[in-house]
């Protein structure tokens, strides 16, 4: 169903743009070229660099708002969708996944397509199948977006928001479903065992990977699912958290579950792929349950794992937190580059957990590049049953030294009337009453994208600093490291959460976003020094991560912005920027 209504697309500070724009120039390119983002993380490698050059470090401080949107919809937690771009069509998603397509010059709305009218006939306030919850994007492939919405995933012509009708039924695939009942025959709805998208799906060569997430839900395991992307029809679909014997990988994960159910597991965020290789990579989510139940690792959460893209045989496995009590999901999508270390060529993987560590392997093995140890940590516990796992994997940097977490890993900055009662303790610690340990439920690295640019040979991760059990503003954390050698290279902090990720242009800049109560400002940095060159207050939190894009020869920058404290107050605007027209 193509659905257009009436949506307000309004001009930021129409007169004070206008004025601007009358007197300051910008040079335009020769020609009338496009350059796109076609998917959440620009490319499969998930690597979020643009060759995009128009806009520079000597320029980005008459970077102006050229357009907005604003969808209407504010029913979700925050608005996390990553503009994509293609053929100078921007698209975009609400909180529930619905696609709005506009015209990436001007914002003007060419189409909408509502999934709440069409999932089980009824609409998603009438029944469970569309949780309205969070939505990251879209994915584009031959003149095809696809959304993965509530259970369900969609694919729509791109030119007019009609559903595809060969794909699924009438362009809509109850994916989850499919998968579900292959166990559970009796289930009606996805939902109802707590399963639904909020990651953008990830598109290659004819074929959909999407992941299932909400590990909070006590699902039993999460879901990477290969979709046929012409037919809707299932592929083939890895359990993060084998359940028995059916499940792929039960030999390896089965014994690191002892005494009790198998729940959590989801994924939040879009998978990479490798085509050279033939693998696809996902990070996995945190554990559920009561974890007196589940003594032992607790395989394959908090992993990051590498399958085969035709079959979704598991290749390799590392898990970054061990039997975790403390939310330390791996909730970034991992992201690859090739570097070179002591004189040979490495395919690289990174990815920053929310236990505040950057993790940097061989993508071919699963080996780490540098270091990174098992090393002891504190097991004592007023849990009855509990069995805290003894050591944890830290890593270390080409020197033999503890690599600089992404964020704090020890409380810090907490005033004086907020410890009274309580104990600051290390990170690992187990769980207690008055107890302050960092990083908090919400980060470290927490969703936000990293990116990599290959001029500066530099990783930029995102990272939040909040503390658990202390009462503080949260602070962002933007770095810089060297892949080779594990080394920070440069740091920028500010208030508010960095949840968002980051892309980084051939221009020299890198662009990411801040979210906080009463603000939520747009930066853009020096990629090579970190020198702050611009900011600009949207109004309300950025908890989406940024794209780049070109239509008729000019460089645009676009954002979506809407969230309170980490989000919790939705929003609904679209921001593109772009140098003032000559």
């Amino acid at each position: 169903m193509n659905i257009c209504r009436s949506i307000r697309v309004v001009c930021l500070a129409v007169v004070a743009v206008m004025l601007l724009s009358s007197c300051v120039t910008a040079p335009q390119s020769g020609d009338m070229q496009s350059v796109d983002w076609p998917l959440h993380n620009l490319d499969l490698a998930g690597s979020r660099f643009s060759k995009l050059n128009q806009i520079t470090p000597a320029n980005v401080k008459t970077l102006t708002p050229r357009w907005l949107f604003q969808h209407g919809v504010i029913d979700g937690v925050s608005n996390q969708t990553t503009p994509v771009v293609v053929n100078g069509i921007m698209y975009v998603t609400d909180s529930r996944g619905s696609v709005y397509a506009m015209d990436a010059a001007d914002g003007h709305l060419r189409w909408t397509f509502d999934v709440t009218r069409l999932i089980g006939g009824r609409g998603c306030r009438a029944g469970l199948d569309c949780y309205i919850f969070r939505n990251r994007g879209v994915a584009y492939e031959d003149g095809v977006i696809y959304t993965a919405a509530g259970s369900f995933v969609f694919a729509l012509d791109a030119r007019t928001g009609a559903p595809i009708k060969s794909f699924g039924k009438d362009g809509q695939a109850a994916t989850i479903l499919d998968v579900l009942k292959t166990r559970y025959p009796e289930v009606k709805e996805a939902i109802s065992m707590g399963y639904w998208f909020t990651a953008a799906p990830q598109v290659y060569k004819g074929v959909l990977y999407v992941v299932s997430t909400r590990s909070e839900s006590h699902v039993p395991g999460g879901h990477v699912i290969a979709v046929d992307a012409k037919s809707g029809k299932v592929l083939w679909h890895f359990n993060t958290v084998p359940q028995d014997a059916r499940d792929q990988g039960w030999e390896i994960a089965g014994p690191t579950w002892v005494g009790g159910e198998r729940h959590g597991g989801g994924i939040w965020e879009t998978p990479s792929i490798d085509p050279e290789l033939g693998l696809l990579y996902v990070a996995v989510g945190n554990p559920f349950g009561d974890s007196t139940k589940r003594a032992g690792i607790n395989l394959f959460t908090d992993s990051i794992l590498a399958l085969e893209l035709g079959t979704g045989k598991l290749k390799w496995y590392y898990q970054q937190t061990h039997h975790d009590v403390w939310d330390y999901d791996s909730g970034n999508p991992p992201i690859l580059f090739d570097m070179t270390v002591r004189g040979q060529r490495v395919k690289a993987l990174a990815e920053a957990s929310k236990n505040g560590f950057l993790y940097i392997l061989n993508r071919e093995t699963g080996q780490p590049v540098y270091p990174i140890k098992e090393m002891p940590v504190p097991t004592e516990t007023t849990r009855a049953g509990e069995q805290p796992w003894p050591t944890q994997p830290i890593p270390f940097t080409a020197k033999g030294e503890p690599m600089e977490p992404v964020s704090p890993v020890f409380p810090i900055d907490i005033a004086p009337e907020n410890l009274v009662g309580k104990k600051l303790v290390p990170m690992f610690t187990p769980l207690g009453p008055n107890l302050v340990r960092a990083p908090g439920t919400g980060g470290g690295a927490n969703y936000g994208p990293l990116s990599y640019s290959p001029l500066t040979g530099l990783l930029y991760v995102s990272a939040i600093d909040s503390p658990f059990g202390a009462t503080r503003a949260p602070k962002g954390y933007i770095s810089a490291y060297d892949p080779t050698t594990g080394e920070l290279v440069w740091r920028k902090i500010f208030e508010g959460w960095a949840q968002a990720g980051s892309v980084v242009t051939a221009g020299g800049l890198l662009f990411v976003g801040s979210g906080s109560n009463t603000a939520g400002y747009f930066y853009a940095y020096d990629a090579k020094t970190g020198e702050e060159l611009w900011k600009f207050n949207t109004g309300a939190g950025i908890f989406s991560s940024p794209s780049t894009y070109m239509v008729n020869g000019e460089e645009f920058v676009t954002v979506a912005s809407g969230g309170g404290d980490r989000g919790r107050r939705g929003g609904d605007l679209i921001l593109s920027f772009a140098l003032p027209k000559r």
